[in-house]
């Protein structure tokens, strides 16, 4: 599954500290920051179900993470 979410992450800094918290729940799935496009879009390929923990991560952190919608 591919999860695709809008942030308020602004920068590598703040993609960096939440690196380990996101490793840590998305395990050998792929991810990664488009900081370039103006939504910040943070992207996830997974076959586990863990929408709400990432959510909940960003929220911990201070960050916004809103999916999108296909």
């Amino acid at each position: 599954m591919i999860l695709v979410f809008k942030t308020s992450v602004k920068s590598k800094a703040d993609a960096i500290s939440l690196k380990p918290h996101i490793d840590s729940i998305v395990k050998n799935g792929k991810w990664s920051f488009d900081l370039e496009d103006s939504d910040k879009i943070f992207r996830v390929e997974t076959d586990l179900n863990i929408y709400q923990s990432l959510v909940s991560i960003f929220d911990s952190k201070g960050f916004l993470c809103v999916e999108l919608e296909d």
